[in-house]
């Protein structure tokens, strides 16, 4: 599930059903789609996983042709919003009245519905 929903800190962002932010990294790859995240960093940022074979995901105010789908190198299948793949972060609790974990490291951050990164109004 993809919803564009409005955050108080970060206007319009992407989160899943139940309403965690979707992230991103600058080191990933959107052209080609590619995640550098595996190992430890996974069990911190959680690949996002596509629908199952044959399903579409459930989308709300996100364009199903920004929506695709990687393979991992572990053969998950992790979602994906204009070719960046999508994570969550373990301790993010579905309220948007914060900008959650936006700006992490210097590499994470919460995503648009257009798969930009989302910025502090």
């Amino acid at each position: 599930m993809l919803y564009a929903v409005q955050s108080a800190a970060l206007g319009v962002v992407a989160t899943d059903g139940s309403g965690r932010l979707m992230y991103r990294s600058d080191s990933d790859s959107a052209d080609p789609s590619s995640s550098n995240c595996t190992g430890a960093c996974t069990k911190t940022w959680i690949p996002v996983a596509a629908a199952a074979a044959g399903q579409e995901p459930v989308l709300l105010g996100v364009d199903p042709a920004l929506v695709g789908s990687i393979e991992r190198s572990d053969g998950t299948v992790q979602l994906t919003l204009a070719g960046w793949p999508l994570y969550r972060h373990r301790d993010d609790d579905g309220t948007l009245g914060s900008a959650g974990r936006h700006g992490a490291d210097g590499t994470w951050f919460a995503v648009t519905p257009t798969g930009d990164k989302a910025s502090i109004p």
